[in-house]
């Protein structure tokens, strides 16, 4: 018998990690580090089934970021039902294959592979993309995560200082603070940072702090939506809740024939308070 793609699963480690998952747009839904608190959101509101995307977790945005590019917001991936490959004690493994559906979208032959791993204190996230066609093809890739907020006095450190491109204003340019400035997590914000590959820091003073490191992804993207931002599925005052930082890549990558990329994300927390 067929699975529902929508079928979500929690699947728990030796040591107590827990990771929730469902098949359809290979979505890691939940994370909680062992001994910790559950540190992914996942919107009260959100939708699963064909054409539609689930909000809150980590949804896998190929092969365009946003709207940079003539596909549909965010690409082929997050919106339609992955395959189930492998699962264990706290890991998962889904693929995407082209079809005709993404054919008829984006005419190119491709695997996507998303593996999900809960050990210890740590989320490891790796993505892998193959070029299985003839003819080369170029992609821009983020894994969307929505991390918890417990507490408003939250803030972001390891991005002060940079510049970065405004994503609500045409790509305008700005400045995120001074040099070593830790930004308020709950802000209103849409900014896209180039180059941004040291770790980034989330400290929140109730949940503790998270450290996402990233490799292949070589950008960041932060944003909360602020209140009045009319998402259907974000119900009012739940932006609140969370703030999602991004490991991305918005230059094109350009995948010949037979090629793979992969990029891979490690989301730690010592679940120590962060003054600790």
């Amino acid at each position: 018998m067929a699975i529902d793609p929508c079928t979500s699963q929690t699947l728990t480690g030796p040591d107590g990690a827990e990771l929730a998952v469902c098949a359809h747009g290979g979505h890691v839904l939940g994370w909680t580090p062992a001994g910790g608190a559950p540190r992914l959101w996942l919107s009260p509101a959100a939708e699963c089934g064909p054409g539609l995307a689930i909000r809150g977790g980590v949804p896998v945005i190929f092969p365009q970021f946003a709207g940079r590019g003539p596909l549909p917001k965010h690409g082929i991936a997050r919106n339609r039902a992955w395959t189930e490959v492998d699962t264990g004690p706290g890991t998962w493994t889904a693929r995407l294959v082209d079809d005709e559906d993404t054919r008829a979208i984006w005419p190119h032959s491709f695997e996507l592979t998303l593996q999900a791993t809960a050990i210890g204190s740590r989320l490891d996230l790796e993505l892998v993309a193959r070029n299985t066609g003839s003819e080369p093809w170029s992609f821009t890739a983020a894994l969307h995560s929505y991390f918890t907020v417990g507490d408003p006095a939250t803030v972001i450190t390891g991005l002060g200082g940079r510049a970065a491109s405004d994503n609500a204003d045409g790509g305008a340019s700005l400045v995120l603070g001074s040099p070593g400035e830790a930004l308020e997590a709950l802000a209103t914000r849409d900014v896209s940072i180039a180059g941004a590959s040291d770790p980034v820091t989330l400290e929140d003073p109730e949940l503790g702090r998270l450290v996402i490191t990233a490799n292949g992804f070589p950008d960041r993207v932060v944003w909360n939506p602020g209140p009045g931002h009319g998402l259907a599925d974000v119900p009012p005052g739940a932006e609140t809740g969370f703030v999602c930082i991004e490991p991305a890549v918005l230059e094109p990558v350009e995948l010949m024939p037979g090629s793979v990329w992969t990029g891979s994300v490690r989301i730690d927390t010592d679940l120590r308070p962060a003054g600790a």
